[in-house]
């Protein structure tokens, strides 16, 4: 009644707003798109500043043509993509936060600062690390391949190249400006003799002897848990429950499409078809690389790089003997020996000079030269840095050990097959490669095995009949009750959980899973997807098993987790007062069974034997082989600790670790996190992506 009354009190007010917003629209005045869709074009707003999805489409597009260019890639590979998206976020939420701060400290970044840094005598230590301006020749930054590529934005202001272009100097201009905040920061900062100890104990290790007592010794049943306690350990650590995003937790089940017996049997009933033509016809080759799932690749291979699942036959025949067609695993088999007897090197180390010159004519000549160069005892390395084109000049040339087939098929197969310690000429297309081996493998037996095969993979009919096994379960368990009671393990039916929040990319390892995101965040609890979705090599059905808000969970929320904590608590108590009464004596070994830890500090992750436990590596960073062993309270466990050694053992210095805290420079990364932690975000990107 109470919401009805205050509908009738604003009735007025909302057809007065609704009347007004008609007329404006019938007189063209009010476009609807922008008044209630404009929030549906901004993917993020930082404290009150709105981020469009035409922006931020715009930063991916730049990001995506960096990459490419830096790659050497025309298309990035799928798991490019959500990286990307990520990086541009994070890059805007730092261009907004540090913007905000910088605006208010009046620090700015001029127009001919980013020029001088882009294109002066000084670059940005960025640009020579670009492999767009690298010049081979040079060993590094070259300006003049900059303002080639100038030309090119130019002429095309809309290419790629300008998209790569104004990535760069926008991060350029990003990395000035939090270059002079930090500064300014840095400038604020002064470390005390409190933050200098805390550095200096933190880098101390420890070799330790101590004992773990699990909370398990301790039975469930013999510690009673009351809402009192409950309601006094929630509020103690309150804060520890926040939670700063909302999550969602989702069920779902997941169908995997394997191949069907028949879909193995087509693929067999395919491959004895050509059997006949491969074993017999004098163009196997041809019949394998028109119908295998690999082309032959005429390489050599020794047994222990041969398919092992055909080394065996290739190494006990002789040319054309025949082999199969045999299953292994999900792939049908076939093979035809080309050639045997061959005794050759597994590797070569090899060492290279490009040689590409205006013409044929003077790459030719300056590639002669070079060879009467290097034999009249010119070093090589020297040769290379001076003439060679190719990226690996400023090394000497040296490309590494290489095995037959690796790079270009016919440069590796002239390097296993070269003269040790002789340089030689090898024409490729506009250019030619001078080549040294310096070192080669041990020559062992190796063949030529030409390999038809054939994977099953899930036919349409497969598909489909996976597909409907989905959809089937999904309509016959269309409430959550259903969705979790009826899993059948004994049908592949495996109920599985997990819990995303709104940036989340995808669920657990499911390729595609971000739709399922999408979708948990725009239902409510307890609804049953009406679809079934395709992620990958699975399909999967979903449930929203709950919803969790942002901020602080009401005591009824968590108490089941509330009452584990607790009697975690009590048990230690009983279990520190126990140790605590045993070591009055001053003996470790009244405590248990000692272990050892060697390089124990306060700043270690992981301890092996003991896990992670913060508590425990604080307590012996403050102790000393002088200590008397301490009891310590662990996650699963209460510890009783001995010192054994210190290193290093020597004596504190102030001073000198001031120092040392002012050159790490911790407060750049508190700074932001803090900035980060209070600007008020709102990430809207589930609704584009």
């Amino acid at each position: 009644m109470a919401t009805l009354e205050r509908i009738r009190q604003k009735g007025l007010l909302l057809s007065i707003v609704i009347g007004v917003a008609m007329l404006l629209f019938i007189v063209g005045m009010v476009d609807f798109n922008s008044i209630f869709g404009a929030s549906r074009q901004n993917v993020a707003e930082v404290d009150g500043k709105e981020i469009n999805i035409a922006e931020f489409e715009k930063r991916i597009d730049e990001m995506t043509a960096f990459y490419k260019f830096e790659m050497g890639q025309n298309s990035l590979p799928d798991q490019y993509v959500e990286q990307i998206r990520q990086s541009v976020w994070t890059s805007f939420l730092k261009e907004r936060i540090l913007g905000e701060q910088c605006e208010k400290l009046g620090i700015v970044v001029t127009d001919q600062e980013v020029a001088d840094n882009l294109t002066g005598n000084n670059p940005h230590p960025m640009m020579s690390q670009l492999r767009m301006f690298y010049n081979s020749e040079k060993g590094g930054f070259d300006k003049a391949v900059l303002y080639q590529m100038l030309d090119a934005v130019n002429d095309d202001p809309d290419s790629d190249i300008a998209k790569y272009w104004s990535f760069v100097q926008r991060s350029v201009r990003e990395q000035l400006l939090e270059e002079k905040y930090n500064a300014l920061i840095g400038a604020s900062f002064n470390m005390n003799n409190i933050d200098a100890k805390y550095s200096f104990d933190a880098s101390r290790k420890a070799d330790i002897s101590f004992t773990n007592t699990p909370f398990s010794t301790i039975a469930d049943s013999t510690v009673t848990v009351s809402t009192k306690d409950q309601k006094a350990y929630y509020k103690e650590h309150k804060n520890s429950y926040l939670r700063d995003k909302e999550t969602r937790t989702i069920d779902y089940i997941a169908f995997n499409i394997v191949p069907s017996q028949n879909d193995y049997d087509d693929v067999k009933a395919w491959i004895e078809d050509l059997k006949n033509e491969f074993f017999t016809s004098s163009d196997f080759i041809a019949v394998c690389n028109q119908n295998s799932d690999e082309s032959y690749s005429d390489v050599a291979t020794s047994k222990a790089a041969t398919d092992a699942d055909l080394a065996d036959f290739a190494f006990s025949g002789k040319k054309d003997d025949t082999f199969g067609p045999q299953l292994f695993g999900n792939t049908y088999k076939m093979a035809r020996i080309v050639e045997t007897g061959i005794m050759a090197s597994d590797s070569a180390k090899v060492r290279h000079i490009l040689v590409m010159e205006s013409s044929a004519e003077k790459t030719e000549q300056v590639a002669d030269s070079v060879l009467k160069v290097l034999a009249s005892g010119a070093e090589f390395d020297a040769v290379a840095k001076s003439v060679s084109k190719a990226g690996t000049a400023a090394a000497g040339g040296e490309l590494g050990w290489l095995k037959d087939g690796d790079y270009d098929k016919e440069f590796s197969s002239a390097c296993i097959n070269a003269t040790v310690g002789k340089p030689f000429k090898l024409p490729m297309g506009s250019a030619i490669q001078i080549i040294e081996v310096t070192e080669k493998t041990k020559p062992v037996a190796k063949v030529k095995l030409c390999v038809l095969k054939r994977e099953v993979n899930a036919s349409s009919q497969t598909f489909a009949a996976v597909f409907n096994e989905a959809g089937q379960y999904m309509a016959q368990n269309n409430t959550l009750d259903k969705f979790e009671a009826n899993a059948d393990a004994s049908k592949g039916q495996f109920l599985r959980s997990y819990t995303v929040s709104i940036a989340d990319s995808r669920i657990a390892d499911l390729k595609d899973s971000r739709q399922i995101v999408r979708w948990a965040f725009d239902n409510k609890s307890g609804d049953v997807a009406d679809k079934v979705f395709e992620c990958g090599d699975k399909f999967v059905v979903a449930a929203l098993k709950s919803v969790a808000e942002e901020g602080y969970p009401e005591l009824s929320e968590i108490s089941d987790q509330i009452t584990s904590e607790v009697k975690k608590e009590k048990k230690a108590e009983i279990i520190m007062a126990d140790l605590n009464n045993k070591l009055q004596s001053g003996d470790l070994a009244s405590t248990g069974t000692i272990n050892g830890a060697e390089g124990v500090s306060q700043n270690s992750q992981y301890v092996n034997g003991i896990g992670v436990e913060p508590a425990l590596f604080a307590t012996v960073a403050a102790m000393t082989p002088e200590s008397k062993p301490a009891v310590v309270k662990g996650s699963n466990s209460v510890y009783a600790v001995k010192v054994n050694s210190v290193s290093p053992e020597g004596t504190f210095d102030a001073d000198s670790e001031i120092k040392n805290l002012e050159n790490r420079r911790p407060y750049r990364f508190m700074v932001y996190k803090s900035l980060e932690e209070g600007a008020n975000i709102k990430d809207n990107r589930i609704t584009f992506y």
